[in-house]
């Protein structure tokens, strides 16, 4: 009597997948601010959001009194949040501070593996930018997080900075935290983290999300500042992302000797990136789909009016 045990068919799916590895990009979190011009505007576009999302989307919205935020949920799975906020902001002219009323949305897990979530989730996404392009309200991107997600064991996996930021520390490559599911890329404390422009890192994303499969993650975080000093477009995003060099490696000890080549380095330029052979090795994001999520979620509307 043949008995197959769950173990031995992840172990036979890991062996096929490692040997056919295939990578694909991703993007899995989209953050939006409206700024509004007094608190009548806010609580109507706050409004016009949660009904536009719930109108085109199977989901429900609940206020978290603790958080001060509408979630929006499916079977108790949280996809998103709309947030009503205010800050002061200096008037260049008359030296005095103004109330800046904003609206704050955000979708997270747009990419979960978990496919009734997942295409809610962008569902949510596209019906909130679709309402404000309908009606051509302005709107700035705070947060867009892009992902490799690589058919791979975490141990065949290396993502280094080649391009460094100023005034930004680094951990040398493969310094590991949690047990050895995450690599992080950039040295900064929890306190900081959103202070900084943009961070990366590499993690276990089967065992994240229960699949039975191996599956790496690298996962580049553009943050509100990235934003603020940069507009939105295709190139300042590919330029972010080409700040980084992700490899696979089907054999560990080549990877040992990749990274023993880039500790001898105290300075890695372009040049050196080919001279170490890294290209070998190297995953490319698709550019195209980035730019067509980007303009998508730019240009559909909901209706015409």
């Amino acid at each position: 009597m043949l008995i197959i045990t769950i173990k031995t068919i992840y172990q036979s799916l890991s062996y096929i997948m490692e040997i056919s590895m295939t990578y694909s990009t991703e993007i899995d979190t989209v953050s939006i601010q409206i700024d509004c011009n007094s608190l009548e505007e806010q609580q109507a576009i706050g409004f016009m959001i949660n009904r536009a999302i719930l109108e085109y989307n199977k989901v429900y919205s609940e206020y978290n009194i603790l958080k001060k935020e509408r979630e929006i949920l499916f079977n108790n799975n949280r996809l998103g949040k709309i947030r009503l906020g205010m800050n002061p902001i200096l008037n260049k002219f008359t030296r005095q501070y103004d109330t800046n009323y904003y609206v704050a949305v955000s979708f997270a897990g747009l990419k979960s593996y978990i496919g009734v979530l997942d295409n809610l989730s962008k569902g949510c996404l596209f019906a909130t930018c679709g309402i404000l392009n309908t009606f051509n309200i302005d709107y700035m991107f705070t947060e867009l997080d892009v992902c490799l997600d690589i058919s791979a064991r975490i141990d065949n996996v290396l993502a280094i900075c080649t391009t460094k930021l100023p005034r930004t520390e680094y951990h040398l490559v493969n310094h590991r935290f949690y047990n050895g599911d995450t690599v992080y890329i950039e040295k900064i404390s929890k306190s900081r983290l959103t202070y900084n422009s943009q961070r990366a890192y590499v993690y276990n994303k089967a065992k994240k999300e229960n699949l039975i499969y191996p599956l790496t993650r690298f996962e580049l975080k553009l943050q509100k500042l990235f934003f603020l000093n940069n507009e939105l477009n295709f190139s300042t995003i590919i330029n972010a992302l080409d700040r980084y060099t992700i490899m696979y490696f089907q054999n560990i000890n080549e990877k040992n000797i990749i990274v023993d080549k880039y500790n001898s380095y105290s300075r890695v330029s372009k040049r050196d990136i080919y001279r170490m052979g890294l290209d070998k090795y190297r995953l490319k994001p698709d550019v195209v789909k980035i730019e067509r999520f980007i303009n998508n979620l730019r240009s559909y509307k909901l209706y015409r009016i």
